[in-house]
């Protein structure tokens, strides 16, 4: 293929034209990619605020039983009950200020019902003997606690095959956390939600809790990324296959 503009001429080779159109094609679906990927961020951002904004749910038998997990999930939700401090599970693999240490995670009883609930309580700190099991706050007698429905923690590698380990009599250490396995390790069955105990709550630990965004502008960023390079893709083919005609 030639084209002739006045005395410069774009005579490209097939197979750079064919290198270049993919690579821009490809460019492009992913800068449009990312969009969605913002859009949906959004809208899943929105969800969590509206959520948020509602009035706390009074967490008894018949909610737990009537809402389910799904309309419950970004609720902030209040109970009262006990703690079952003999059925302790640590997460390992936290980390709060460049620390290592566990997250704390209670079965939590409903007051007169037979529901239990697991409950989040915040960060502890490992030490440096990790044979050890750290010291646990034991709060007994009825209590009510506030806090916020999550899904299931996510969880990265896992670093042993058998990634559950018991610490001493009462406390369990897990490399992973699924409300189904805790409920067949502690022997309980627990309702399926979690709940984050709130800062503001008593009977807790270290809860610095990430405040959550949208993330819509990351991806836009990585969208403009994308598109500038299929810009500069299209201009260094156009650079290098146009060449000024000699006598």
């Amino acid at each position: 293929m030639k084209i002739k503009i006045r005395n410069w001429i774009f005579c490209p080779r097939l197979i750079t034209t064919l290198l270049a159109l993919t690579f821009f094609i490809l460019f492009l679906r992913l800068g449009f990619w990312q969009l969605d990927r913002a859009a949906q961020k959004y809208d899943e951002f929105s969800f969590f605020e509206k959520r948020q904004a509602k009035q706390a749910i009074n967490l008894d038998q018949n909610n737990i039983k009537s809402l389910g997990s799904t309309e419950l999930i970004w609720r902030k939700v209040k109970m009262t009950g006990s703690f079952l401090e003999e059925r302790q599970i640590l997460l390992d693999n936290q980390v709060n200020a460049s620390t290592a240490g566990y997250y704390v995670y209670t079965p939590f009883l409903v007051k007169d019902s037979e529901n239990v609930v697991l409950v989040n309580r915040g960060w502890v700190p490992s030490g440096a003997n990790r044979s050890l099991a750290p010291d646990l706050v034991v709060t007994k007698g009825i209590v009510t606690i506030v806090g916020l429905v999550k899904k299931e923690p996510r969880t990265g590698l896992l670093l042993i095959k058998d990634h559950t380990e018991k610490l001493n009599e009462t406390i369990m250490r897990m490399q992973r956390l699924n409300i189904e396995e805790v409920s067949n390790i502690i022997k309980i069955n627990l309702s399926p939600l979690i709940v984050r105990l709130s800062p503001e709550s008593d009977h807790g630990y270290i809860r610095k809790w990430k405040s959550r965004d949208s993330g819509k502008n990351t991806h836009i960023g990585y969208a403009y990324q994308w598109f500038a390079f299929a810009v500069t893709l299209l201009i260094i083919y156009l650079i290098m296959n146009t060449k000024r005609e000699t006598e």
